[in-house]
C-alpha cells in the first residue's frame, strides 16, 4: 500500500532556532498573542510559550511528520525554541512568520507560515495541519490568504513552496494557487519537489480541475 500523503508544505524552520536572552519576553510574561490574519473560517494568531503542547501535538502526529522535509518538533526545547525564533522572526522581518491557527470556534487546526529561505532572499509558503482538519479546504483557504497577504501587502516579489516527492496532495494545491513546479532541489539534506509563484501571476485561486479528489485528504 502506498504511503498516504499529507496536507503538509515545508515550512523552512532552522534547526535548532538560534536566539539570545533579549529575544526572550521581559519578566517572566509570555508573548502577545495578537491575530496576524484571518480568513472567512480561519484565525492566524502569534505563537506563544502557551501554544507549546499545540507545538507538542502537531510534531508528535506521525500522519504529519512522516513526510516532512525537517526534523518533526519533537520534545519540549523543540517547541520552546520554535516561539522564540517566531518572535524573534515577528521583530525583524514584520508581515513574516509562524503562526498558530484556529478555527473560528478556536480550536488549534494547525500553522501556517510565511518563513525567509535559503541565501538566495527567498520566502517559503508553508502549512501543517493536524489530521482533524484535512478534508476541509483549510489548506487552499490559508494559503490563498497568505498568497493575498504577501504580494498585495507586503509586495513580495515571489513566494517558493516546497515539498517531498512522493507527497502527492501538496502539488495539486499549490498549482490551485498559481504555483508552477521548477527545478528539484533540496531542503534539510533532503530530495524536495520546488514550486514559485511570481507577484504578477497571482490572481486568486484557479477553479478545481473537474474530477480532481480532495487536496487535503490522504489518499491510498
Amino acid at each position: 500500500m502506498p504511503t498516504k500523503p499529507t496536507a503538509s508544505v515545508d515550512v523552512a524552520v532552522p534547526t535548532p532556532p538560534a536566539f539570545s536572552r533579549d529575544d526572550l519576553p521581559a519578566e517572566g510574561r509570555d508573548y502577545p498573542t495578537d491575530e496576524h490574519l484571518r480568513s472567512r473560517r480561519l484565525r492566524l494568531h502569534g505563537f506563544a510559550f502557551r501554544h507549546v503542547i499545540d507545538l507538542l501535538q502537531l510534531g508528535r502526529e506521525e500522519r504529519v511528520t512522516r513526510m516532512l522535509l525537517d526534523d518533526p518538533i519533537a520534545t519540549l526545547d523543540d517547541a520552546m525554541g520554535l516561539v522564540v525564533w517566531a518572535n524573534k522572526l515577528y521583530r525583524e522581518r514584520p508581515g513574516l512568520g509562524l503562526w498558530h491557527t484556529r478555527e473560528r470556534s478556536g480550536r488549534f487546526i494547525g500553522l501556517f507560515s510565511l518563513t525567509p529561505s535559503g541565501d538566495a532572499g527567498d520566502v517559503a509558503i508553508g502549512v501543517r495541519l493536524l489530521p482533524s482538519a484535512w478534508g476541509r479546504g483549510y489548506a487552499i483557504e490559508g494559503g490563498a490568504a497568505l498568497c493575498t497577504h504577501a504580494f498585495e501587502t507586503l509586495q513580495l516579489p515571489a513566494l517558493i513552496a516546497q515539498c517531498a516527492p512522493e507527497n502527492r496532495s501538496v502539488p495539486p494545491l499549490l498549482l490551485r494557487l498559481g504555483f508552477d513546479e521548477i527545478e528539484t532541489g533540496e531542503q534539510f539534506g533532503n530530495p524536495a519537489r520546488r514550486f514559485r509563484l511570481a507577484r504578477e501571476d497571482w490572481h486568486g485561486l484557479r477553479p478545481r480541475r473537474a474530477g480532481a479528489r480532495n487536496e487535503e485528504s490522504p489518499q491510498e
